[in-house]
């Protein structure tokens, strides 16, 4: 374990505890604070974390983004653009909403390896 696992270690989940340790490691090598700040938001409790609808990413974001949100992406509204979606969890009409409309869902770790530097990505919370 890393030198961040004494925060995280009370994490039930080991998945979630070698993601968080993944972004914290991937944000001291590049020097990139957001992966620093998506780890802090998910070791915060399941409660405060943030729980985003398509409807509020149809609204703020353009065709094409890539959209980051830290937490769990529902499925209430629609959803008229095509995104690039990474969420920790996603509800299935999410998924299948956004799959209609031509867009994309990858994961957080996925994300971090295929954008490093973390440039051109919402955070929504």
């Amino acid at each position: 374990m890393g030198k961040h696992s004494r925060y995280i270690a009370r994490k039930n989940n080991p998945q979630l505890v070698m993601l968080v340790e993944k972004l914290y490691t991937l944000s001291s090598g590049s020097k990139t604070a957001l992966w620093r700040d998506v780890a802090r938001r998910l070791e915060s409790p399941t409660k405060s974390r943030a729980a985003v609808n398509l409807s509020k990413l149809d609204r703020i974001c353009n065709e094409g983004d890539t959209v980051l949100v830290p937490g769990k992406l529902l499925g209430f509204g629609r959803i008229s653009k095509k995104l690039t979606v990474s969420a920790y969890s996603h509800s299935g009409t999410a998924a299948r909403k956004l799959a209609e409309a031509g867009g994309v869902f990858i994961s957080i770790e996925k994300l971090a390896e295929k954008n490093p530097a973390g440039s051109n990505i919402k955070l929504i919370v």
